[in-house]
C-alpha cells in the first residue's frame, strides 16, 4: 500500500497519512489476532513480515523517488550493484584464495578477499565510464516532472542539470604527470558515480551476506528455484 500510494502521490494528496493509518490498523489487528499456543509461530511470521517490509517496501519507495528525479538516478545505482555482484563472482573465481589466504567471512566461506577487492576496483572503473553512455539519452537524465509535460516535445525543452554538463577540472599532480596535461574534462556526475561506487562496493555486499545468514538459519540453498542455477528473484536482488 505504501508503494502504491507513493506512485500515485499526485492523485492521493494524503498518501503518507493514509499509509501510516493502514500500517497502524494492521498492527492493531495483528496484536488482537494473537492466540494462546501460537505465540511463537505468530511472532516468527511477524518477524518475516517486518523483514519483507524493510527489504522491499522501504527500498521501493526510495527507488521511485530516484526515478522521479530522473531515470539516470535509478539505472546508475542499480547497475553499480549488479556490476559489483558480478565482478565479485568473477574475481573470486579467477583469483580467490591465491593471493590472500585469510578467510574473508565465516558466514559465507565461498566469499574471498580477492573477490571483494576485485569487485571494488572494477565497480569504480565502471562507475566512471558508464555515466558517459547514459547522458547521451536525454529521456534518461530528464526528471519525471519535465518529461510528463507535452511528451515527446518535452525532451527538447527539458533543462539539463549542471551535473550532466562537462567541466574542466584541475588534475591531481600524479595524474598530470602520468597523462601529460594539467586539466581534465569530465562530467561532474562521473565524480558522483565514483562516490556511489565506493558505497556500493563497501555496503551493498552486506545485503548478500545478510541473505546468506537467513539461508543458513533455515538450512536452504536458495530462496526459490525460478532461475536455474541462480535461485529466485530474491536471490538476484539481495544486494
Amino acid at each position: 500500500f505504501t508503494a502504491m500510494f507513493y506512485v500515485y502521490s499526485d492523485i492521493f494528496e494524503f498518501h503518507e497519512i493514509t499509509s501510516f493509518a493502514l500500517y497502524a490498523s494492521m498492527f492493531c489487528i495483528t496484536v488482537l489476532s494473537f492466540k494462546k499456543g501460537f505465540y511463537r509461530y505468530q511472532m516468527k511470521q511477524l518477524a518475516w513480515t517486518f523483514i519483507t517490509v524493510f527489504l522491499i517496501v522501504f527500498q521501493l519507495q526510495y527507488a521511485i523517488d530516484n526515478i522521479k528525479a530522473g531515470l539516470f538516478w535509478f539505472l546508475l545505482p542499480a547497475s553499480l550493484v549488479i556490476c559489483n555482484d558480478s565482478m565479485a563472482y568473477f574475481s573470486g573465481k579467477a583469483f580467490g584464495k591465491k593471493l590472500i589466504h585469510a578467510t574473508f567471512l565465516k558466514l559465507s566461506p565461498n566469499k574471498t578477499w580477492e573477490g571483494f577487492l576485485g569487485a571494488f576496483l572494477f565497480t569504480v572503473i565502471f562507475a566512471f565510464a558508464f555515466p558517459v553512455a547514459l547522458v547521451k539519452s536525454k529521456w534518461i537524465v530528464c526528471t519525471y516532472g519535465a518529461l510528463s509535460k507535452n511528451y515527446p516535445d518535452s525532451l527538447s525543452l527539458c533543462p539539463l542539470d549542471p551535473v550532466f554538463v562537462p567541466r574542466m577540472y584541475k588534475a591531481p599532480e600524479w595524474i598530470a604527470q602520468l597523462l601529460g596535461f594539467d586539466y581534465i574534462r569530465v562530467l561532474p556526475v562521473q565524480l558522483h558515480a565514483v562516490v556511489l561506487a565506493v558505497f556500493a562496493s563497501l555496503v551493498a555486499p552486506f545485503g548478500g551476506f545478510f541473505a546468506s545468514a537467513i539461508k543458513r538459519a533455515y538450512d536452504i540453498k536458495d530462496f526459490d528455484a525460478l532461475i536455474p542455477g541462480h535461485g529466485g528473484i530474491m536471490d538476484r536482488m539481495d544486494c
